[in-house]
């Protein structure tokens, strides 16, 4: 559905700036989530929120959707999939998808999330399912799944930027900050469909398909890439091991894939590599060599960049960080490494 709308100039020029700033990916993605909120603030005066699905799908699709009690939410859905019963489909376009990972996507533990969830839903069903629907079932296990995590890694000492939840909805001190959690998770780490373009890590990373369906409401279904990561073990979800959110294997699918489907994204993750090595081993310094890799953007869009760029590499384990008093310094590992010798 399309709406034209006049806004005042004033509105524009801030919406504008917040995007620059790289707080919002896209106009889009701004008034979907002033949409959200004020939805929210206006039914949460008169009624409960109850989370449901609208859409007109089929029954089976209905009841795989996650009800608003999160006490027995489907978590049943974080299982290995069964491949063989998963139908996928065709990757994004070129055009269709960022070239690079936006700086909000800043970890990868989330999109496993959207792709384990997404794949269980997707059992001997067709090759897609309401984006709706994963929308609400991923937002809603991740966040009841992370805190659990976050429940956990406090009992570790783990600063909140340290820990393996750092990126799933979990703040809950109003309603309010649940409602807004989710929406940033649907939008980041789930997805949406912007006029002829998909948004979200899960497509970027070509591991999802947004399409509109038959009924003109979006779909979305899982891409081979995407299945194969999701059928990936991962140490947290099968083994409660909180050493790491990504096992092995799955760090080098992601680092192999990356490579080969995301160039620009591999080409910053280099540049970085070898901006560390030369001694360029605290944020600042960094960020001055992505600047002259991207001289057109401001200082606020690079800091983003770099940010999440750091995030996902340490995650991958390319980079480790040391606290030194109130710094941080960043140091190659053997990963990182091997990265710059293949990529070299």
């Amino acid at each position: 559905m399309r709406y034209v709308i006049d806004l005042d100039p004033n509105i524009v020029d801030a919406i504008n700036r917040l995007i620059r700033e790289g707080r919002y990916r896209t106009v889009q993605d701004f008034l979907s989530t002033a949409t959200q909120n004020q939805l929210y603030d206006v039914e949460h005066t008169h009624n409960p929120l109850i989370v449901q699905d609208t859409s007109s799908a089929s029954s089976s699709i209905t009841d795989r959707t996650v009800r608003s009690t999160t006490s027995d939410l489907d978590l049943h859905l974080l299982a290995v999939p069964d491949p063989s019963k998963v139908e996928t489909m065709t990757p994004p376009k070129p055009e269709e998808v960022a070239s690079e990972i936006y700086g909000l996507y800043n970890r990868f533990f989330p999109t496993k999330i959207t792709t384990r969830v997404l794949a269980n839903m997707l059992k001997g069903d067709g090759p897609n399912v309401p984006l709706k629907t994963l929308q609400e079932n991923a937002s809603a296990i991740a966040r009841e799944y992370g805190k659990k995590l976050v429940k956990k890694e406090l009992g570790l000492g783990r600063r909140r930027s340290e820990m393996i939840a750092t990126a799933l909805p979990t703040k809950s001190k109003r309603p309010i900050d649940e409602f807004k959690a989710k929406a940033r998770f649907k939008s980041h780490f789930v997805g949406y469909l912007a006029k002829e373009r998909m948004e979200g890590a899960p497509a970027v990373l070509r591991f999802v398909n947004i399409r509109k369906g038959d009924n003109g409401r979006d779909v979305v279904g899982l891409t081979v890439a995407g299945l194969e990561f999701a059928k990936l073990a991962n140490p947290v979800i099968e083994n409660e091991d909180l050493n790491s959110p990504l096992s092995d294997k799955e760090r080098e699918f992601l680092v192999n894939h990356i490579s080969a489907e995301l160039p620009e994204e591999a080409r910053l993750m280099q540049s970085t590599l070898e901006a560390i090595k030369g001694g360029a081993t605290n944020p600042e310094k960094v960020q001055e060599g992505l600047r002259k890799l991207k001289p057109e953007l401001k200082e606020t869009e690079l800091s983003t960049i770099r940010s999440g760029l750091l995030s996902r590499m340490s995650e991958l384990g390319l980079i480790t960080r040391e606290r030194v008093g109130l710094s941080v310094r960043y140091h190659i590992t053997s990963a990182g490494q091997e990265f710059l010798k293949r990529n070299s």
